[in-house]
């Protein structure tokens, strides 16, 4: 029987890069957005997730909203009949210095990175308990993993993750199920080819960078390995190996940096 995928987050960017990764294997992918299933965005990631060979199930899902990530797997169930992989990849990223945030701005991002990736894993056990197996990954970011300035509560939100993470993973072990945290770091999506970005990263380094590209080139001079921005492709790699390989069935509770060196 095919394997079968749920993304959150799935319709674009990190997101339909991992389905489409999965689709070349054939499985069925289950892609939950907060998009409209009738928008033009879901409505070509269909098209390509089955132009690569998946079958393809697009669900209106709002991570903030329960009964929305509640319906998506329960759709996804009774279509499929399995919830193999779950790859929580929903998030939001805004700016602002700590003092500077609002508590509506902060319980945003907390909502929908933290209490949102809290909803699909929990939602998604459910399942994987009743058939002894299933692996679930868990998008987080290097910001979870040092102080980021400008990124108060984003920073907390991914630190929030890797806390989830492991305490999940020890609850279900049992069942077979194992739960793992991704911490990339700075991924080439519509998300970071923002104007807004680009005036973070630009304070951040005390530069006037007037694209993505030129930033994108000073900065990657600067990194061990050469590289600034990863792509959305060597985050889906690693998502893939995570997923599927038998070397990583035995890997359970780990939070895995894909980092190109900018920790070092």
């Amino acid at each position: 029987m095919k394997k079968t995928v749920v993304i959150t987050g799935g319709a674009q960017g990190q997101g339909l890069s991992h389905a489409l990764t999965f689709a070349k294997k054939g499985f069925n992918i289950v892609i939950g957005d907060r998009l409209d299933t009738c928008s033009d965005i879901v409505q070509e990631a269909v098209a390509k997730i089955k132009e690569e060979g998946g079958d393809a199930l697009a669900v209106k899902c709002d991570v903030t909203k329960t009964d929305e990530v509640e319906k998506m797997f329960k759709e996804a169930d009774e279509k499929y009949h399995s919830i193999d992989i779950v790859i929580s990849n929903a998030g939001i990223m805004t700016f602002g210095a700590t003092w500077e945030l609002t508590d509506e701005v902060v319980l945003q991002t907390i909502d929908i990175n933290l209490l949102g990736t809290w909803r699909v894993n929990k939602e998604a056990v459910k399942y994987m308990m009743k058939q002894n197996s299933g692996r679930i990954i868990n998008i987080s970011s290097t910001a979870g993993l040092k102080g980021t300035p400008n990124l108060c509560h984003y920073t907390m939100s991914k630190f929030g993750v890797l806390g989830l993470t492991k305490t999940l993973a020890k609850e279900v072990a049992k069942y077979g199920i194992t739960v793992n945290a991704l911490c990339p770091t700075m991924v080439k999506t519509p998300m970071t080819e923002r104007p807004e970005f680009l005036k973070y990263i630009n304070n951040m380094n005390g530069k006037n960078w007037e694209s993505f590209e030129e930033a994108n080139e000073e900065l990657s001079q600067k990194r061990a390995m050469g590289v600034a921005f990863i792509s959305p492709e060597d985050v889906s790699k690693m998502v893939d190996w995570i997923a599927t390989s038998d070397e990583a069935r035995l890997i359970t509770g780990a939070t895995l940096p894909l980092d190109a060196g900018s920790m070092l």
